[in-house]
């Protein structure tokens, strides 16, 4: 049986990786110069890593770990599904902020990156997402039978929730343009009538 790589390991030789492309820049890191960075041999680099991609991949998962962690402890004590919607695109934004490099670099290494398999990158953050989107309808259609909610299309309602806040995310990267205002026009055009 094939040795499998040591998945926190993997986790960790991807950060530094990434810190590494981020040093140097997404068109100027080879593999080699990751091996290096990291003190490895290439082949080893080579074992937990196929390509840029693989690198990409890791980050970005562990990246969504940390979001879902981060959402979910902000959310804990949120009853309400007006509020929690507001709160959890909040907690979008609060998580991501600080992070603009950061971001901007992921989308690069996506890009560039030699990932063989963009629809299975899209299709696993498709995956890990839909659980959220369905609790969130679910909570909706809740709050309007309880008489809590006006009565809405509560997938539709939750989608452009989320069409929002990437949206407003988008924007502040790229337009350095605020998020919460959007945020709270949002809440007052949409959610509260």
């Amino acid at each position: 049986m094939a040795r499998r790589p040591d998945i926190a390991h993997r986790t960790e030789l991807a950060e530094r990786a990434f810190e590494a492309i981020r040093a140097r820049g997404v068109h100027r890191t080879t593999m080699s110069d990751i091996a290096t960075a990291l003190e490895i041999k290439r082949p080893t680099l080579y074992w937990y890593f196929r390509d840029l991609g693989a690198i990409f991949e890791t980050v970005f998962e562990e990246t969504q770990r940390r979001y879902f962690a981060f959402a979910a402890a902000r959310l804990a004590d949120v009853e309400h599904p007006l509020d929690y919607l507001e709160a959890l695109g909040r907690a979008t934004l609060d998580f991501h902020r600080g992070r603009r490099e950061v971001i901007v670099l992921l989308f690069q290494l996506w890009a560039v990156g030699g990932s063989e398999e963009p629809e299975r990158v899209l299709a696993r953050g498709r995956a890990a997402i839909e659980p959220m989107r369905a609790g969130l309808i679910a909570r909706l259609e809740d709050g309007v039978r309880r008489g809590l909610v006006a009565p809405c299309d509560a997938a539709a309602i939750i989608d452009l929730a989320i069409a929002v806040t990437d949206g407003a995310l988008v924007q502040w990267i790229t337009r350095d343009a605020p998020a919460e205002p959007v945020l709270a026009e949002f809440r007052r055009r949409v959610l509260e009538p």
